[in-house]
């Protein structure tokens, strides 16, 4: 977190502020202000707090253990406290639906329902960009606030017919995007057209001899992918920096641009759910395609699936243990560039 710079720290009502605890102290007998994450260490964090108030923003993202054994809690144990829960919509089958269907009638409880629609400084022209280029579902989640049922299918905007395609236009720009592993490594490369409006899925690599490979093996592939599509740039998980770093010299001795070129991809930064979203999307708008001889890769998007609870409703997360290291390759790349278009710091 940044320091608190802001004019606040000069308001008569604030004795001081210290910005290594992210406390303000307020003048007079009031509560302090503490700027805490709420999913540090399973919220050990908020741990032995007594709170007057807890406002809580995404609090979709909060695990209900948090919330049941460490803010509640805590909420109890203050005479006269309160809670104010911000938070967007995930699915039937996420804890916040269950959480809005127990408190809604409760009268210590005030609930509010607030669509993009209803804020005056959203402009209404994106409103309905974001309605042509989303899937029904998703829009009505994102932009509706609505609690949908979603099917087991992540990529569930595939359509054969259309996004499965034999020749590949000419022309393109190449990126490529890879994922770590010691059995199951992949790189996906990655076609961008001229006028950057549609991305296409053109060749890919997975270890499939069941054993663990060294680094080399998956930096010379890598090397093959990147001399054969002139690829400009690879994009690379930043859980190992330091393979990141092996491949930039390797590019550099080899004189192999798109390899010297890598960076690494901050996966907390991109979301897991956020870049399967933008694949989505893509698809759902006719602007992502696959060439169609790569049958394995095709394979694993189709059947990349969201996990279920301790019930057997599904959750919206992918499931683990299932073969989804071309999904992951393609997403860092795919999810990178289409970020970059969107704030314009693509190279030209």
């Amino acid at each position: 977190m940044e320091e608190f710079s802001f004019p606040i720290k000069d308001a008569p009502f604030v004795e001081s502020i210290n910005n290594s605890e992210y406390r303000i102290v307020l003048r007079g007998n009031k509560p302090d202000i503490l700027l805490r994450g709420a999913n540090d260490d399973e919220g050990n964090g908020l741990r032995g707090l007594k709170f007057f108030l807890a406002a809580i923003d995404e609090c979709q993202d909060v695990k209900p253990v948090v919330w049941e054994e460490v803010i509640l809690p805590a909420l109890s144990d203050t005479e006269g406290s309160s809670a104010m829960l911000v938070g967007t919509p995930k699915g039937k089958s996420h804890p916040l639906f269950k959480f809005y269907q127990k408190i809604k009638d409760l009268p210590e409880w005030a609930y509010y329902h607030f669509r993009t629609r209803d804020n005056p400084f959203f402009p209404v022209q994106r409103l309905r960009l974001a309605k042509t280029q989303m899937p029904p579902k998703t829009y009505r989640q994102e932009f509706q606030a609505s609690f949908e049922d979603f099917d087991g299918q992540l990529l569930d905007q595939i359509d054969s017919t259309k996004h499965y395609i034999k020749d590949i236009p000419s022309n393109l720009s190449y990126y490529c995007g890879g994922d770590w592993g010691d059995r199951n490594p992949s790189l996906v490369v990655i076609g961008l057209s001229q006028d950057r409006s549609k991305f296409y899925v053109v060749d890919f690599w997975l270890n499939k001899s069941g054993e663990t490979i060294p680094e080399e093996v998956f930096l010379k592939e890598m090397a093959r992918l990147c001399t054969k599509y002139n690829v400009y740039r690879c994009y690379l998980p930043d859980d190992r920096g330091g393979s990141v770093k092996s491949a930039r010299i390797l590019g550099k001795r080899e004189n192999i641009p798109g390899m010297s070129r890598a960076i690494e991809v901050s996966r907390t930064k991109l979301g897991l759910m956020p870049s399967i979203d933008i694949m989505n999307n893509l698809f759902y708008q006719d602007n992502l395609f696959i060439k169609a001889n790569l049958v394995e890769l095709i394979s694993q998007f189709e059947d990349y699936h969201r996990a279920t609870d301790g019930e057997g409703q599904l959750i919206n997360k992918p499931a683990d243990h299932q073969e989804d290291h071309t999904v992951d390759a393609a997403r860092y790349a795919i999810g990178s560039l289409y970020n970059a278009l969107q704030n314009k710091q693509l190279r030209n």
